[in-house]
C-alpha cells in the first residue's frame, strides 16, 4: 500500500510573500479575476520556501497534472520561467505607479498617469471582460485629450468586439450548457473571458510608451491567446509614434531590427529549450524556417516596439517565430544600436545618453 504524502502547511509569511510579489494572481494565464492557490513547483509539499512557490489558477495548476501526449505538462522550469517573468513585470508595474511621473517640472506644470479599470460580467450572454489601462492627466488639457483618444478608443473597440463576438456565440454556449460540456470556469467552458493589462514602458516630460496584453479564451477554446498591442506617443503635442515615423527613411533599419532579433532570439530558444529538457528534433529545419519568416526584414514582424530608456524593445507573439508551447519572445535593443538609424527628431524626444 502506498502511503499519500501528508501536505504541510504554509508558513502565513512565505504565503503572503509570494502572493504579494504576483500580485495575487497566476504567473501563467495572468488572468487577474481568476481564484489562485500556490503551487509546489518541484512537487514537494514539504518544500514550502518562497523559491518553490508559484501563484497559479485552478486550471493552470491541473496542467501541471498533465503527463506525456499532446497534453503536454505544464513542467518545473517552465513555471520558473513564467513565475520569474510575471513578478518582474509587476515589480516594474507597482515602481512605474508610484514613482514621480517627470522631474523639475516648471512652476503651475503637473504631468501625470491615472489608472482605470473595466469590470464587465453578463450571466446572461456568458462572458466577463475586465481591462486596465493608463490614460495622461497633465496642465495641458488639449494636449492629452489627443492621447488619451487614442487609448480610449483601442480599449473601447477592443471591448465591443469582443462582447459582439461573445453575443453572436450565444446559442452554441447556451447548448454546451444544456449538455453539461465543461464549466463557466473549465477549460473548455462555455464562457467568453478577455482580460486587457497594461505596462508603462517609458513615460517622460516628451514620449509615452504603453504595452497592452490581450488575453483572451473563446468559449470551448482548447488554450487561451495572448496578443500584444504598443503605443507610442510624444506629448505636448500629441503624436502616436509608428515604426515608419521612429527610424530614418534612408536608412535600412528593418535589416539591421531583423539581424539583431534573429541573433537574439536563436540564443534565448537555445536557452529556453535547455531548460525544457528539449533535445534538437526532426522538427528542427521547420523551426528555423519559422524563425526566419517571423523576423524577417518586413513592417508587419516590427510592428509591436515599445521605447525604453536606454533602448527599445521588440514583441513577438506566441505563433509569431515559434509554436505555442514557447510562448512569447521579446528583445532589446540598446540605444547604441539604433541611433544610426533612427529619425532625428525621435532621437532628441528620446533623449538616449
Amino acid at each position: 500500500m502506498v502511503e499519500k504524502i501528508r501536505r504541510v502547511e504554509i508558513p502565513q509569511e512565505v504565503a503572503a510573500q509570494v502572493l504579494f510579489l504576483a500580485d495575487r494572481t497566476c504567473c501563467v494565464c495572468r488572468q487577474r479575476s481568476r481564484a489562485v492557490q500556490l503551487h509546489h513547483i518541484d512537487d514537494d509539499p514539504k518544500n514550502s520556501v518562497a523559491g518553490n512557490l508559484a501563484v497559479l489558477c485552478f486550471d493552470c495548476h491541473r496542467e501541471t497534472q498533465l503527463h506525456g501526449g499532446f497534453d503536454r505538462k505544464l513542467d518545473a522550469a517552465q513555471v520558473r520561467l513564467y513565475k520569474a517573468d510575471w513578478n518582474r513585470r509587476v515589480e516594474v508595474q507597482r515602481s512605474t505607479m508610484t514613482r514621480p511621473a517627470t522631474p523639475a517640472l516648471a512652476a503651475g506644470e503637473t504631468q501625470v498617469l491615472r489608472y482605470f479599470q473595466i469590470r464587465e460580467t453578463s450571466e446572461e450572454l456568458f462572458y466577463d471582460f475586465e481591462a486596465d489601462y493608463a490614460l495622461v492627466g497633465s496642465s495641458n488639457k488639449i494636449a492629452d485629450d489627443g492621447t488619451n483618444r487614442c487609448i480610449n478608443a483601442f480599449i473601447t473597440s477592443t471591448h465591443q468586439n469582443f462582447r459582439e463576438g461573445a453575443v453572436n456565440t450565444l446559442e452554441p454556449k447556451k447548448k454546451a450548457k444544456e449538455m453539461g460540456i465543461g464549466t463557466p470556469t473549465s477549460q473548455f467552458g462555455y464562457w467568453d473571458r478577455m482580460v486587457i493589462s497594461h505596462k508603462v514602458s517609458l513615460y517622460s516630460r516628451k514620449v509615452l510608451s504603453l504595452e497592452f496584453q490581450t488575453y483572451h479564451l473563446g468559449a470551448g477554446a482548447a488554450h487561451g491567446h495572448t496578443v500584444t498591442k504598443t503605443m507610442n506617443f510624444q506629448l505636448n503635442p500629441s503624436r502616436e509614434f509608428h515604426l515608419a515615423d521612429v527610424f530614418n527613411s534612408s536608412k535600412d533599419y528593418l535589416g539591421l531590427l531583423s539581424k539583431y532579433c534573429l541573433d537574439d532570439i536563436r540564443k534565448q530558444q537555445f536557452q529556453r529549450r535547455s531548460d525544457y529538457g528539449t533535445e534538437p528534433g526532426r522538427f528542427e529545419d521547420s523551426y528555423d524556417e519559422w524563425l526566419l519568416k517571423g523576423t524577417e526584414a518586413k513592417n508587419q514582424n516590427y510592428e509591436r516596439i515599445s521605447l525604453a530608456k536606454q533602448g527599445m524593445t521588440v514583441h513577438f507573439d506566441p505563433y509569431a517565430v515559434a509554436c505555442y508551447a514557447e510562448g512569447k519572445y521579446e528583445v532589446f535593443i540598446p540605444a547604441y544600436v539604433l541611433k544610426p538609424v533612427l529619425n532625428q527628431e525621435v532621437t532628441i524626444l528620446l533623449d538616449w545618453q
